[in-house]
């Protein structure tokens, strides 16, 4: 009998990190212009990456500046932690997000987690301008700048049936994701989306919640880390 692992997949954005910092990025530099944007994006009239390259579009900040801004966020309690528990219990690891990776990257190392590998959009800021790139190809998904459904299926591949998909979401931007994962892992408005649309999500307050449950899944499969 085939012995089914965990991988696991987490979103940035208020879910890996304590706040949505892409969101508050935006909305700090821009005095609150983006947020015709997000409504426009909420409401399906535009996909991400329009709303992103709107919302960068009326931005003048210098690297200092977003490096300072950056200094206040945390990560959301136990993220660390989880990673560092898959880590020792050899279960595979993966930020899938739909931000920037000029930020994740600065707060990974401010918390010495730059080994974690991630996918993002590309960001980089020249003359004082928040310039976005969108290396990944999507498919058939025209929503997502950088999809979390898609970047799971070329993840996985073709060897869905040995992994148990664990994905960890609080947005609107992780719903690609439903579709692919075993167990799903909810909050905010991820959450109310799934209960609207009879798709089975556990709750969490923070990543100790999940770290809670994978180790008593674990214990309870006969496997221990190390």
């Amino acid at each position: 009998m085939q012995t089914i692992r965990n991988i696991i997949f987490t979103d940035f954005d208020g879910t890996f990190s304590e706040k949505d910092i892409g969101h508050k990025l935006y909305t700090h530099f821009s005095n609150g212009a983006n947020l015709p944007f997000v409504e426009k994006w909420k409401n399906g009239i535009i996909s991400t990456r329009d709303c992103m390259l709107g919302e960068a579009s009326l931005l003048k900040i210098t690297k200092e500046e977003l490096y300072r801004f950056l200094d206040q966020f945390k990560l959301r309690a136990g993220a660390a932690e989880l990673y560092r528990y898959a880590k020792l219990s050899g279960i595979p690891f993966y930020i899938v997000s739909d931000g920037s990776d000029i930020y994740i990257e600065y707060i990974l190392k401010k918390y010495n987690l730059e080994e974690i590998r991630y996918f993002a959009n590309r960001a980089k800021i020249a003359d004082n301008r928040y310039i976005l790139d969108f290396p990944y190809d999507n498919g058939d998904c025209t929503r997502c700048g950088c999809c979390k459904g898609v970047r799971i299926r070329e993840i996985v591949g073709d060897k869905k049936n040995i992994w148990r998909i664990i994905f960890i979401g609080d947005g609107l931007s992780d719903i690609c994701a439903l579709p692919h994962a075993d167990i799903i892992f909810a909050r905010g408005d991820l959450l109310k989306y799934c209960l609207s649309n009879n798709i089975k999500a556990c709750e969490y307050g923070d990543f100790f919640d999940i770290l809670n449950w994978l180790k008593n899944h674990e214990k309870s499969s006969g496997k221990h880390p190390g």
